[in-house]
């Protein structure tokens, strides 16, 4: 597939992954291209630059990563999904270190996946690795989570699947490609920075939206919530920003959870995440 970096046209490996990119220290966001808009922009690049000094970038250094500029990224956008024969796409930025303060910066596209109208659970055996600091970047080589993801993958090939990592006390910590949050006791639950999740932008943008309706939220570090009345997966690449789960099974198979079928509360918080995220659509073709 065709890849941009740098201003230079490149072929990698179709569905190359960042690792095969930049098998170095890298950074990396992806998100949902839709009719041309991208929801949300402006939160991927806020983390990228509170990574970026971890890595010894300064983000104002940065091309495309520099912030959501329409002119800069309109151009290479183009040309990549024209070439992969796409209208909407995941996109992915990523940034590798070169070594002497600069950065390479990759862009790719990749096809959009159908927003499911929910996804099923699967426990992982697949421990989340401890962070180097915290709050954790999303950065590569992504090893942990890849390995995680091929564990998802012998277990269930449906994309209307997710699996839960937990950290090494077998506390919650995040999805593969997602984050979780559950609603117990009427309480909001979001997995605490100590578990090495990741600063999910969806997660935060749903925490924001149940804040303005004055519905409570805490962090937590605990064990998988079999009493939780909802659970939602959180991600940016799904239309609106997240689903709720409809059941969830063990590592071993066994069902350990399942929506109680009354959940208005919670498809009220998720409607609320669309149309905060709608608002905040930024136009790039």
């Amino acid at each position: 597939m065709l890849a941009w970096r740098d201003g230079d046209w490149l072929t990698v490996p179709e569905g190359a992954t960042v690792a095969q990119l930049c098998p170095g220290p890298s950074l990396f966001e992806t998100f949902a291209l839709r009719d041309g808009r991208v929801e949300a922009w402006e939160d991927h690049f806020a983390r990228l630059a509170l990574a970026c000094p971890r890595f010894g970038l300064d983000p104002r250094r940065l091309t495309l990563g520099a912030g959501p500029a329409p002119e800069l990224w309109a151009p290479p956008l183009r040309k990549l999904l024209d070439r992969a024969g796409l209208t909407d796409a995941i996109v992915r930025l990523v940034v590798a270190p070169d070594g002497s303060g600069g950065a390479a910066e990759w862009l790719t596209v990749r096809p959009l996946p159908a927003t499911p109208a929910s996804l099923e659970l699967r426990l992982l055996r697949t421990i989340r690795d401890e962070p180097e600091w915290l709050p954790r970047p999303k950065s590569g080589p992504w090893r942990n989570s890849a390995e995680a993801g091929r564990e998802l993958a012998s277990l269930a090939a449906s994309a209307e699947t997710e699996g839960l990592q937990f950290d090494a006390r077998g506390h919650v910590c995040e999805g593969v490609r997602s984050s979780a949050a559950w609603l117990e006791g009427g309480v909001w639950h979001f997995p605490a920075v100590a578990t090495g999740c990741l600063p999910g932008t969806a997660a935060a943008q749903f925490r924001a939206a149940l804040g303005a309706a004055g519905h409570p939220s805490r962090d937590v570090a605990a064990p998988f919530p079999t009493a939780a009345e909802s659970i939602v997966v959180l991600r940016s690449t799904l239309a609106g920003g997240g689903v709720l789960a409809s059941r969830a099974f063990d590592a071993a198979g066994r069902s350990c959870w399942r929506a109680r079928g009354r959940e208005d509360s919670a498809r009220a918080a998720l409607a609320a995440l669309a149309t905060a995220r709608a608002q905040r659509s930024v136009s790039l073709l």
